[in-house]
């Protein structure tokens, strides 16, 4: 897989997230669960490159209130943050952590399509192996026990209520 490959993902992810105002959870669950793992695939196999600059820019708004509408009470999970440490589960939030992937991706590729490959590309990289990349592991779970077990196919948020 190639940049220009990893590119038409991110490109396919943007428009998923900014079409989920006319969506159905479960359909949108759905193609986040075979859009994110190849994301992710094709993240860290980018290659090793020096950015030629230290200004990434960051103008991209985030879709959490959009993403956390659609979802609803399916919204928020249970998970163990490290499970090489011992601890109690802690909450997660779908809504979060796809707004925290869309917004990992679409900054650089602000920078990406004006003319700044390296930066961008360093940028992708980076944060697939760190804050992206835990957020695409993190909700995977959670997506694939909605899409799979709990997330009936009809159901839609009410007024955005979370609760």
């Amino acid at each position: 897989m190639n940049v220009n490959d990893f590119v038409s993902l991110i490109k396919e992810f943007k428009v998923l997230i900014d079409e989920v105002s006319s969506a159905k959870a479960h359909s949108f669950l759905s193609s986040c669960a075979g859009l994110l793992p190849r994301i992710y695939a094709a993240g860290i196999v980018l290659p090793d490159v020096q950015p030629e600059s230290e200004d990434i820019n960051s103008s991209v708004e985030s879709p959490i209130k959009k993403l956390n509408s659609l979802l609803g009470q399916y919204d928020i999970y249970l998970e163990i943050f490290d499970p090489y440490v011992e601890e109690e589960p802690v909450h997660g939030s779908i809504s979060d952590d796809l707004a925290d992937i869309y917004l990992d991706l679409m900054n650089p590729l602000v920078t990406f399509d004006a003319g700044q490959i390296k930066d961008a590309i360093w940028t992708w990289k980076f944060n697939i192996c760190g804050h992206c990349g835990d957020h695409i592991v993190d909700t995977m779970r959670a997506i694939h026990r909605l899409v799979n077990d709990h997330l009936p196919e009809d159901y839609e948020a009410h007024n955005g209520n979370t609760g």
